[in-house]
């Protein structure tokens, strides 16, 4: 074979494998699998949270074990995306009942946003069901409302740092559904305040200025 065959068959060859590829996208790599989240050290204090950020689980039935093993499926290595979920009598988790997640434990970053920088910052909580489709219970409401207003004395969250996930600029989504009545929760905050509060014959007898819910 000459030198002008050989370099016409290597250009041949050349053409063949690019042809052979041609049009077809590189396999995308598959999503991580976890089996239970990884190892995290213990929390030195409190992050400087900011933010509230409320979802719906978008399903009827749900608990933190459920939620978690989805969220490992889907390659979140620290499970559960939210810090607290509250249930609604469904799968064990009593209706009303406020369960603490891993992240709330271990002071993690959340993973119930697509943004990270809020994710830092933004306390996830999740209440069990599809708000498209129903409502919150009373039970879910009282227990959001007494959590919200703790953690806004706690670090300091002013009203207008509490939205549903899809409030928030650059969130995609309808959640925590259409048939969340914020002015609900508004009032059930001011409820829950209330009863905090110091008896009126007590604050008559001392003087003292009722406080504002608003930190």
């Amino acid at each position: 074979m000459n030198f002008l065959t050989a370099l016409t068959s290597l250009a041949f060859a050349a053409w063949i494998g690019e042809s052979a590829f041609a049009g077809v996208a590189p396999a995308r790599p598959s999503a991580p699998f976890y089996s239970a989240p990884v190892p995290v050290p213990e929390p030195k204090g409190f992050r400087e949270w900011r933010y509230l950020v409320i979802h719906h689980s978008g399903s009827s039935v749900g608990n933190v074990a459920m939620l978690q093993a989805e969220h490992l499926r889907r390659g979140m290595e620290n499970g559960l995306a939210y810090h607290f979920l509250i249930g609604n009598g469904s799968a064990g988790l009593r209706d009303g009942e406020v369960a603490e997640g891993r992240r709330w434990r271990y002071q993690l970053q959340g993973g119930h946003t697509h943004q990270p920088e809020l994710n830092e910052v933004g306390i996830g909580i999740c209440l069990v069901g599809n708000f498209n489709r129903t409502s919150p219970t009373d039970a879910q409401w009282r227990a959001l409302a007494q959590l919200a207003l703790r953690l806004q004395r706690e670090f300091n969250i002013p009203d207008d740092h509490i939205h549903g996930h899809g409030q928030y600029f650059g969130e995609d989504s309808d959640c925590p559904g259409k048939n969340f009545a914020w002015e609900r929760l508004w009032k059930a905050m001011d409820a829950a305040f209330e009863r905090e509060r110091t008896p009126q014959s007590d604050r008559l007898a001392s003087g003292a200025t009722p406080p504002s819910r608003q930190p």
